[in-house]
């Protein structure tokens, strides 16, 4: 059995799920057939009218310095998206609210760094969560929700609910501010005194 070796490629922030890798895919192959399609026909270089390519495949060409008009480079690409698309960690992250994509981009960068450089997110919605997330991999879920924080610190809570509940509530006596303040204003009498 041949073990497949991950590619030395990176992937850009708008690449962030498997669709997206499908996509590429796609794009590539219908690259390399328009450019075998003009090979056949003896198109000269400079008559050549390439597709137009989407900005998920120029950043990947550009991040990973491929020139995908030369064979070695576009084999390089489907090889490695090919490999991704089998082997790549899949993540599912759900969301109380839709992201920015700011946010999603920022996200999926600080996966990469900190968890896998090839890892495929998928962001959802979860508006049952109220606050936080939900993690999924492909055999493990995490619960980083408001709810779930609440009912693992439940004892704390109660007890601090409590502690709080027990002790008389303290009024603070409210400070005089300068428009509420009595203030004395001198009268002068015919002496020219003040009294």
């Amino acid at each position: 059995m041949e073990h497949e070796q991950a590619p030395q490629l990176s992937l850009p922030p708008v690449l962030t799920g498997q669709a997206d890798i499908l996509r590429l895919r796609r794009e590539l192959e219908n690259l390399q057939d328009y450019l075998h399609q003009a090979a056949l026909r003896h198109t000269p270089a400079d008559q050549l009218r390439l597709p137009k390519t989407s900005r998920m495949l120029e950043e990947f060409a550009k991040l990973n310095n491929l020139n995908l008009m030369h064979r070695p480079d576009h084999e390089t690409a489907m090889t490695g998206l090919n490999y991704l698309s089998k082997r790549a960690p899949q993540l599912h992250v759900g969301l109380s609210a839709d992201p920015s994509s700011a946010f999603a981009a920022n996200l999926v960068t600080w996966i990469r760094e900190n968890i896998h450089p090839h890892a495929l997110v998928q962001i959802g919605l979860q508006p049952n969560i109220a606050a936080g997330a939900m993690l999924r991999t492909t055999n493990k879920q995490f619960d980083l929700s408001l709810r779930a924080s609440f009912v693992k610190h439940r004892d704390i809570l109660i007890q601090q609910l409590e502690k709080h509940r027990q002790q008389p509530a303290q009024v603070a006596a409210p400070t005089p501010t300068p428009t509420t303040e009595a203030t004395a204003i001198p009268v002068q009498s015919d002496g020219g005194q003040a009294t």
